[in-house]
């Protein structure tokens, strides 16, 4: 150990200098990042060959993103819900928390790209055989520095900050299928309360058949099969009751759970969305734009950008590695008044390892391919659900014109057969059948209206929301 006067601390000051001397030169670039990964079928042009996107906008304009796609209902009711939704569920909490653990990592990884200083202190007291005494005491500092000159905690730090990046998309892809549930319960919860609604109106109308009938029965008009046959009419329509309650508490007990409340304990619900007809159509744009909308595909483009990244610590792995290090101390006794200290260059390289470090950089190569692969397959899916959507959508549609239709044509029917039977016509079966038929239309169209409705959700989920910009 070298020791220098308190006074003259100028070998101290020359190996600083070259510390800070090494530290200005540039790190060595040994792997090139390509920022702007897509999937191949992209880069392959095929992208622009759907069907179903742009439809019905200027093909030269970009999908309108600004706005939050709930809203697009202009449901008071589900606005309450998603937020409170967004606020309380524990599950997109959790999700939440990996971004703190993803942004504890990269503080982690920068901070060997600066020096890593410990401080010391010690007091020794020893005792001869004479029983004289002798004190000790050291306060020191201890310098550890690797240099990153071929950039290899850099790409670290760089692939934590991928990893980061990807855990807040993660984060938002959970917001929004948690949103696409909400939804998707709340219309669902709306049509139960709306064909609760419309079999009351049918019971109702049923037992006013059914007096009516008994009272032609008792006026030897009719007989005892048309009061029995319209008697089962009303019995399978009461019981169509039970299956309608129980969907009903069961949609609230999930929407209990979705918005994070005990199920059971959560508000009931007195107003209903009304399914009438959804609101315009969001314009789906191209399919490349998918790679920027939707959150999930913009986390799997960071975490191949992370691995991307990691490639490049591989490769700088298999370099020489330089580092600075040293200590400085003051010591004495009684007073410090000696100041001690050593400083260390020093640099370590491979030159057996067995092909390890060579192995490890053919992985990560692989692992970004494959990942290239898992993006392309998740894009290509992201296509097939905005595809799906548009078209059962479009289809519901074309069915609820047609239910609209059939409606119309089965109660002019009924009316006519009612009149008929009215007039002394003895066969009540015509009545019955086209009685039954104009309520199953009823509900079948209540049904289909929900259905659009939650293909609406589903193409807002495909498209990627929007989701509302935010800092978590």
């Amino acid at each position: 150990m070298r020791e220098t006067s308190l006074q003259d601390p100028r070998r101290l000051a020359t190996v600083a200098a070259l510390s800070c001397l090494l530290t200005a030169l540039p790190g060595c670039v040994v792997h090139s990042i390509d920022p702007e990964a897509k999937p191949s079928v992209v880069e392959n042009g095929e992208d622009e060959k759907t069907s179903g996107f742009v439809h019905a906008e200027k093909p030269a304009a970009k999908r309108e993103t600004s706005g939050i796609w709930w809203r697009n209902f202009q449901d008071r009711g589900l606005d309450d819900l998603i937020e409170t939704a967004l606020a309380e569920n524990p599950d997109v909490r959790a999700v939440g928390r990996r971004i703190d653990q993803a942004n504890a990592k990269l503080v982690q990884a920068g901070a060997t790209l600066f020096p890593q200083v410990d401080g010391s202190g010690e007091f020794q007291s020893r005792w001869d055989d004479s029983g004289v005494r002798g004190d000790n005491a050291t306060l020191g500092l201890h310098l550890d520095w690797e240099l990153d000159v071929w950039g290899r905690i850099r790409s670290g730090q760089s692939a934590r900050k991928e990893e980061a990046t990807a855990a807040f998309e993660d984060w938002q892809a959970s917001r929004l299928l948690l949103t696409g549930a909400v939804a998707e319960a709340w219309f669902e919860l709306s049509e139960q309360r709306g064909q609760l609604e419309l079999v009351g109106e049918q019971i109702k109308v049923n037992r006013t058949l059914l007096e009516l009938i008994r009272l032609r029965f008792g006026q030897g008009q009719s007989s005892v099969i048309d009061v029995l046959q319209q008697q089962e009419q009303l019995e399978s329509t009461e019981a169509l009751v039970p299956d309608i309650e129980a969907r009903i508490g069961a949609l609230e007990l999930v929407i209990d759970t979705l918005t994070g409340q005990l199920p059971g304990s959560g508000t009931r619900f007195s107003k209903a969305a009304d399914l009438s007809a959804p609101p315009r159509s969001p314009r789906t744009g191209y399919p490349s734009e998918l790679l920027e909308e939707r959150p999930d595909l913009r986390a799997r483009r960071a975490r191949i950008l992370a691995l991307d990244h990691e490639v490049g610590e591989a490769i700088a792995d298999c370099l020489p590695r330089f580092s600075l290090g040293g200590s400085t101390a003051l010591a004495g006794t009684p007073s410090l008044d000696r100041l001690v200290g050593d400083a260390i260059a020093g640099a370590v390289g491979p030159i057996l390892d067995g092909g390890n470090r060579k192995a490890e950089v053919t992985r990560r190569r692989s692992r970004v391919a494959e990942e290239l692969d898992r993006y392309t397959a998740e894009y290509l899916e992201a296509v097939r659900e905005t595809e799906t959507a548009l078209l059962v959508e479009s289809r519901l549609a074309e069915r609820i014109r047609r239910q609209e239709t059939q409606l119309v044509t089965a109660r002019r029917l009924l009316a006519e057969l009612r009149n008929r039977y009215g007039q002394g016509v003895p066969d009540y079966l015509p009545v019955l059948d086209a009685l039954s038929k104009v309520q199953e239309l009823e509900r079948d169209l209540l049904t289909s209206r929900r259905e659009r409705f939650s293909a609406r959700v589903s193409l807002h989920r495909a498209l990627g929301g929007p989701m509302p910009t935010l800092n978590r």
